[in-house]
């Protein structure tokens, strides 16, 4: 399998369990912008609005909306970026991180079913390939 098709593959993956998620989860269907914001962010830490946006795939003018709402709810914190002041960084707060995590635990069953598939072996490896991605997209996100 080429590179593009492994990628390619896991936003499948990704796509379909999100899918998945927000049928069997009620909460997620009624906010499922700002729950993939809280979940998107609670997974990187602080990142620019301008990758964020790219990252939810929205119009920046659609992020801006979507945060101010969150910035009322006081779940996130938006900073201007240390280097480029054409942008804002952008945080979960404590009460974001708490609902960040009472989203995504309502969601255990999506994750219980997305995991049946592997046997204990392969949810250590794909826990090791997972955390070596996020750090290198990390490591990534510090060089800017």
């Amino acid at each position: 399998m080429s590179d593009r098709e492994l990628v390619e593959l896991f936003h499948d993956v990704a796509r379909v369990s999100h899918q998945r998620e927000v049928r069997n989860n009620d909460a997620l269907a009624r906010g499922s912008g700002q729950s993939r914001c809280l979940l998107t962010l609670s997974g990187l830490g602080p990142v620019s609005q301008r990758r964020l946006a790219a990252i939810l795939d929205i119009r920046s003018a659609s992020l801006s909306e979507l945060l101010g709402k969150m910035e009322a709810r006081g779940w996130i914190a938006r900073t201007p970026h240390p280097e480029d002041g054409r942008t804002y960084m952008v945080a979960l707060t404590e009460g974001g991180k708490a609902e960040a995590l009472r989203r995504r635990s309502s969601g255990n069953d999506a994750s219980v079913e997305l995991l049946a598939a592997l046997d204990e072996n392969q949810r250590m490896q794909f826990e090791e390939i997972l955390s070596a991605i996020k750090r290198h997209y990390q490591e990534l996100d510090q060089n800017r």
